[in-house]
C-alpha cells in the first residue's frame, strides 16, 4: 500500500513522537493534530501542527484535508487508575474524541484509520496462563479506561466500517523505552519501577508481585505500527506484544540487576481497582499477516532505557 501523507492525533506523546520520527525517516509527510495546551517538541518545528480539541465537534468539523492516505489515532487519556478518579475524561476524550476523529476521516475521504487500543480490554487472562491471549478471546474490561478502549473498537467495527472506512486496532501491551515520562506514577509499569530504583533501593508495588505483563520495547512497537500502516489487512484487531510473560518480581529484579543494585527492598501495597492480574500476547496473527518480528528482549531494552535516563 502506498503511503505518502499521514495524520497523527496525539503525536506529541511517547509513542507518537517515536512514530513521527520513523515516518519522517521514510519520507512520509506527517500532519499532527494536538490539543492546544500540548507543548511542541523542538525537533518537530518543521511539521504541520493543527491545534484542536478533538472532543469539540464544531472544531473538528472546521478541519479540511486532501490526499491523506491514513490517520493514526493515538490521542487519549491513557491511565487506568486515573480513569477511576476522572471517569468523565475517558468517556469524553477517548470515546467522543474517537467518534469525532472517525467522522473527520469520513468527511475528508481518508480511507484508513489505525487506532491505539490496549491489552486491558481483555481483562484478566487467568484461564490461559500458559499460552498468550489471542485477538478473538472474550473481552471483559475491568476499568473505565479499558471499557473506553473497547467501546472505541466497537465504534470502528459497527460505525466506521459500514460507512466504508477501513480500520485497524492495535492492542498494545506494556510499552517502555527511552522518551517515556517515568515520573508518572499511574501508568507505565517499567517507568514507575525504574524511577523508584534510580532514587533508592526500595520499590513500592501496588498489588501482588506475582502479577505479570507482556513488556515491549518502543522500537518494536513502532515497527508493528509501520507494518500495519503499509499492510492491506484492513478491519482487523492485532496484538502488539512479545508473547513473553514477565512477573512484576522478575521485572524489578531485572531493573535492579541492570542498575547494579545489590540490596533490593520490595514493599507490597494495596492494589489498584481495575488492575488486571496478568495478560500476555499471542503474536501469531500479526506475524503471519505482516511479517512482524520483535528485536529487543527485556534485558537489552532495559539497558537502552537506563542509558537514556542516566
Amino acid at each position: 500500500m502506498s503511503i505518502k501523507r499521514v495524520i497523527i492525533t496525539g503525536g506529541f506523546g511517547f509513542i507518537g513522537k517515536a512514530l513521527i520520527n520513523k515516518l519522517i525517516r521514510n519520507n512520509i509527510e506527517v500532519i499532527v493534530i494536538e490539543h492546544p495546551n500540548s507543548k511542541s517538541p523542538r525537533e518537530f518545528n518543521d511539521i504541520e501542527v493543527i491545534r484542536c480539541d478533538i472532543t469539540n465537534n464544531s472544531e473538528i468539523n472546521k478541519l479540511s484535508f486532501k490526499n491523506i492516505d491514513a490517520l493514526i489515532h493515538l490521542a487519549a487519556q491513557s491511565s487506568g487508575p486515573r480513569s477511576f478518579e476522572i471517569p468523565y475524561q475517558d468517556i469524553n476524550l477517548n470515546i467522543i474524541g474517537t467518534l469525532n476523529i472517525i467522522n473527520l476521516c469520513l468527511n475528508n475521504s481518508i480511507e484508513k484509520i489505525i487506532f491505539a487500543s490496549s491489552f486491558v480490554v481483555y481483562g484478566d487472562n487467568l484461564n490461559n496462563n500458559d499460552k498468550g491471549i489471542i485477538e478473538n478471546n472474550y473481552c471483559s474490561p475491568k476499568s473505565i479506561y479499558a471499557n473506553s478502549k473497547y467501546y472505541c473498537e466497537n465504534l470502528l467495527r459497527n460505525y466506521a466500517e459500514p460507512k466504508g472506512l477501513n480500520w485497524n486496532s492495535l492492542r498494545m501491551f506494556n510499552v517502555y523505552g527511552p522518551g517515556q515520562d517515568i515520573t508518572k506514577s499511574d501508568q507505565g509499569v517499567v517507568g514507575i519501577f525504574l524511577n523508584m530504583l534510580l532514587k533508592s533501593k526500595k520499590v513500592y508495588v501496588k498489588g501482588s508481585l506475582e502479577r505479570y505483563r507482556d513488556l515491549i520495547y518502543i522500537d518494536d512497537v513502532i515497527n508493528a505500527w509501520e507494518k500495519v500502516l503499509f499492510s492491506n489487512q484492513n478491519n482487523q484487531v492485532f496484538n502488539v506484544g512479545t508473547g513473553i510473560k514477565t512477573s512484576f518480581k522478575e521485572l524489578i529484579e531485572m531493573i535492579a540487576k541492570c542498575l547494579n543494585i545489590k540490596e533490593l527492598e520490595i514493599i507490597e501495597l494495596e492494589g489498584t481497582p481495575g488492575d488486571v492480574m496478568g495478560c500476555f500476547a499471542d503474536m501469531t496473527k500479526l506475524k503471519e499477516n505482516t511479517g512482524y518480528q520483535t528485536k529487543f528482549n527485556l534485558e537489552r531494552g532495559l539497558k537502552e532505557m537506563i542509558k537514556f535516563y542516566t
